[in-house]
């Protein structure tokens, strides 16, 4: 039988001999410093991954409902009524914007008008001196008159209705007593084109202020209607201002007009009611009164017999107490 040799033990390697030396001084630090993050462990239970969904998706739903929210807020009535009002602060600020626009027109329509006014009168003071004074002059000769000695080398004047020309010594208007021949044709000629040509002046003169005048009055009569304008609007203002401040109130108060006369009979009643109550209560005061007057009455006759008592005894004088 062949016998067994017992197992050799063999020595395990201890860790000491194993292990490497620990290494001391900058390489040591360095490893210490670049230590890898520490990963989330993605091997999650499946419940734990179910409640993470369930809480993003109450997440997603409170954002949504907040969102959902904030339309109904917009959409109420609190939202109409502040956008009814901006509204209609734009429709005033427009209106407004177009009555200072048209009244500056106007008053620079209504300038125009009085300046051009002006200007007509003037032109038109002048044409008439014009019209007047130029045919009389033309009966007299200028010192700077070239008078030719026949009629045929008279030559036609080009402006008949200008002025002398500027000489030194300026010209001076003479009339002889006794006019030649050459010098009467040389007047009489010019007598006939200075009237024509003023007679021409004044005609287009006339058309000039006929055209003037009926600027001027479309001008007068634009100004005109923006005064009847500005009066309409602030006779209108007055009402327009009560009508929306009615209607603010009527909104902001959220109540009709039925209600407010049913809030006030109610009211009333309660009035009533109250004055009933009040009125039973005086009588029970009352009531209360006289029953604390006889009791009062009653007090006040014990008093006096025991003062009665008391003072009977001679001697006890100085030891009455009253009460």
């Amino acid at each position: 039988m062949a016998t067994e040799d017992p197992m050799q033990a063999t020595p395990e390697p201890t860790q000491n001999a194993s292990a490497p030396a620990p290494e001391t001084g900058d390489a040591g630090d360095s490893k210490a410093g670049t230590k890898k993050r520490p990963r989330i462990d993605m091997a999650v239970e499946p419940r734990e991954r179910k409640r993470g969904k369930t809480m993003f998706g109450l997440v997603l739903g409170t954002l949504a409902k907040a969102k959902n929210e904030d339309k109904e807020r917009n959409a109420s009535e609190a939202a109409k009524k502040r956008q009814l009002i901006e509204q209609r602060l734009q429709d005033k600020l427009r209106k407004e914007t177009d009555s200072v626009r048209r009244a500056e027109e106007a008053k620079k329509d209504k300038t125009t008008a009085n300046r051009k006014e002006e200007e007509l009168q003037l032109k038109d003071s002048i044409h008439k001196l014009r019209r007047t004074r130029l045919p009389l002059l033309s009966n007299f000769l200028l010192t700077s008159d070239t008078i030719p000695s026949s009629d045929s080398d008279i030559p036609a004047s080009t402006n008949p209705l200008a002025p002398p020309p500027k000489t030194r010594p300026p010209p001076l208007y003479y009339l002889p007593a006794k006019l030649l021949p050459s010098q009467e044709a040389f007047l009489q000629r010019r007598k006939a084109e200075v009237a024509e040509a003023a007679e021409k002046e004044w005609e287009e003169f006339k058309e000039e202020r006929a055209a003037g005048i009926e600027e001027i009055t479309q001008l007068r009569q634009r100004v005109a209607q923006e005064e009847a304008r500005k009066k309409v609007e602030r006779r209108d203002e007055p009402d327009e201002s009560e009508n929306v401040d009615t209607k603010m109130a009527v909104e902001g108060s959220g109540e009709k007009p039925s209600d407010a006369g049913e809030k006030a009979q109610n009211g009333d009643a309660k009035m009533d009611v109250d004055d009933g109550a009040e009125k039973k209560d005086d009588s029970a005061a009352k009531d209360e009164g006289a029953v604390k007057e006889e009791k009062e009455k009653g007090a006040g006759k014990d008093e006096k017999k025991m003062e009665i008592t008391s003072t009977t005894g001679p001697g006890y004088d100085d030891d009455a107490v009253e009460y």
